[in-house]
């Protein structure tokens, strides 16, 4: 009965963390998030060394080359991440480019997971940079960017 309930007791504070993760684009809103337009976005991430939490909680790493590809490297130490692959970092090419209307636009092929394809508009906030797919719904879910040169 003690371990039944210290394992609840996991899973309950694993989910309040899981969920102080989502951030919104309400949740930005005292930090005068700005929508970057085309130019600003291409010039900005021409080069740039990024990284990201991913939806499983891993940490990954990428830089955008100037031609429009990427490696993606992956520590996948995230609790989402399958036990046969937790703790095995791994990489995977993948491409990028800028769509018309200003979005980043990314496609990874992973080998064990789904195929990742997206495009997110860039948000620059007082404190970094944000990826989302509207700029204008409250609810809206608003992923972290680091963004450098």
């Amino acid at each position: 009965m003690k371990w039944l309930l210290c394992g609840a007791l996991a899973c309950a504070s694993s989910l309040v963390l899981a969920q102080a993760d989502q951030t919104t684009l309400r949740d930005l809103e005292g930090k005068s998030p700005r929508k970057l337009n085309k130019e600003e976005i291409t010039q900005l991430l021409t080069g740039a060394k990024m990284s990201r939490v991913s939806a499983t909680g891993s940490r990954h790493f990428w830089t955008n080359e100037p031609g429009g590809a990427f490696v993606i490297s992956s520590d996948n130490m995230g609790p989402g991440v399958p036990e046969r692959y937790r703790g095995r970092p791994s990489s995977q090419a993948g491409k990028w480019h800028i769509s018309d209307d200003g979005r980043y636009c990314v496609l990874i092929e992973w080998k064990a997971i789904p195929t990742e394809e997206w495009c997110r508009f860039v948000l620059q906030t007082s404190d970094g940079y944000y990826a989302v797919r509207s700029d204008s719904v409250g609810t809206e879910r608003a992923h972290k960017l680091e963004i450098s040169k």
